[in-house]
């Protein structure tokens, strides 16, 4: 089998996990290239990528791969990156290669469904505090969490999933608004649904669609942005639904109360979130011993820099530290893949969640809340993308330094 089937297999597998930007998939794509003897033009948009193959100065053979980014299964990550270290070692024959590449595309996800599901409920549970700090919080956000992990697994590689943020959201609300009715008239129906439908708040993507366009990415920034805030509005549009049809349109104002639990029971939370986002994403069991870390330096590091000198220079701070770091661990052949290691730090960030916030708020009427939240969700967006990209571009020389030639961003 000729080296540019490799190089294709390697360039759908990245494309479908290449929520992080195209540069990541550029990079390994044109790792497997260089393994492999392969001269590749390459056109790359956020859902599809164009190969072209280069044989003495002549076109060859082209290859048009399409797949749906996502973060769903970190497992695939991890191996592909495996891949590409033993490929820049020692590459194995093109069939050897093709046949380990399919076996990791067609692998059944590292959980089963149930285990998925109880991720789901754990994710939302964990982030909840850092929301709202009560124990009714983190108890509403397990329960709809539950539901809405089932609802992931269902629609999985299935028509309804790109609907999944609209679905989740009227169905996690309505049971928020009837289930859970005192809980939402004392918070505002928004924050009490929030750590549920984390799981599909894109402030991952709108992360990394910022970053493309401050990297001149102009193309993919745009269709990503445009995904991001399409997501986002599916989940504006869900909310606000289940209010109309259940007849509470006034929960959708926001009251925030005091917090009833411990700064240590907060930081707890991030540990059952990281374990839940292993288990929902498909992560292998050893990445805990860096998520946790991450997770949690980041937002002691947000929380640290903020009260000193604001929430601008505390994201900055947080998320260069944060893309340092994990361009840095992740550049190790024995290590998780850098975009696994940033993940747990794009929810701690919490692009996403201050945009549904806004939205939902203006709706409800509340317009002082509204406009506060949107406009710290349009300046938030661009400072965790320049903040990540710089710590990744000021950590590269160090990295290239150390270990050359390391595929790290697999």
């Amino acid at each position: 089998m000729p080296a540019f089937d490799v190089v294709v297999r390697v360039a759908r597998l990245a494309l479908a996990c290449s929520a992080e930007g195209v540069e990541s998939l550029e990079r390994s794509v044109s790792t497997a290239a260089s393994a492999y003897g392969v001269d590749v033009d390459l056109v790359v948009l956020p859902e599809q990528m164009l190969l072209t193959e280069r044989s003495s100065g002549e076109v060859g053979r082209a290859a048009v791969v399409r797949a749906a980014p996502g973060i769903f299964r970190l497992d695939q990550v991890a191996a592909l990156k495996r891949f590409l270290v033993q490929a820049q070692r020692q590459p194995v024959d093109p069939d050897e290669a093709c046949r380990r590449l399919d076996a990791i595309a067609q692998s059944r996800p590292r959980w089963p469904a149930w285990a998925r599901v109880l991720g789901v409920a754990l994710f939302a549970a964990g982030f909840a505090p850092s929301v709202v700090a009560t124990w009714g919080e983190a108890g509403a956000a397990a329960i709809l969490g539950l539901v809405m992990g089932v609802l992931v697994v269902l629609t999985a590689g299935r028509p309804l999933e790109g609907l999944l943020p609209f679905f989740g959201a009227f169905v996690v609300t309505t049971l928020g608004l009837t289930v859970l009715s005192g809980l939402a008239e004392r918070t505002g129906v928004t924050l009490m649904v929030l750590p549920a439908l984390f799981i599909v708040v894109p402030g991952d993507t709108l992360s990394a669609a910022a970053g493309e366009l401050l990297g001149g990415r102009l193309t993919a920034g745009t269709v990503r942005l445009v995904f991001g805030f399409l997501t986002l509005g599916l989940i504006v549009i869900g909310i606000v639904a289940a209010t109309g049809v259940t007849g509470n349109g006034d929960a959708l104002d926001e009251t925030l109360p005091p917090p009833e639990l411990s700064f240590v029971i907060v930081l707890a939370g991030w540990v059952v979130f990281c374990l839940g986002l292993v288990l929902a994403f498909n992560a292998e069991p050893g990445v805990l011993v860096w998520l946790v870390p991450g997770v949690i330096g980041t937002f002691l590091l947000q929380q640290g820099v903020t009260r000193l000198a604001g929430a601008v220079i505390g994201t900055l701070v947080a998320g260069a530290v944060l893309g340092a770091c994990g361009n840095l661990v992740g550049s190790h052949p024995q290590r998780p893949p850098r975009l696994i290691l940033l993940l747990g730090g794009f929810f701690v960030l919490t692009v996403g969640g201050v945009g549904v916030r806004g939205a939902t708020a203006l709706l409800g009427g509340d317009i002082v809340t509204g406009l506060q939240n949107l406009a710290d969700f349009a300046l938030q967006v661009p400072t965790v993308a320049l903040a990540i990209a710089a710590g990744v571009i000021l950590s590269d020389h160090s990295r290239r330094h150390h270990v050359p030639g390391v595929a790290s961003n697999a």
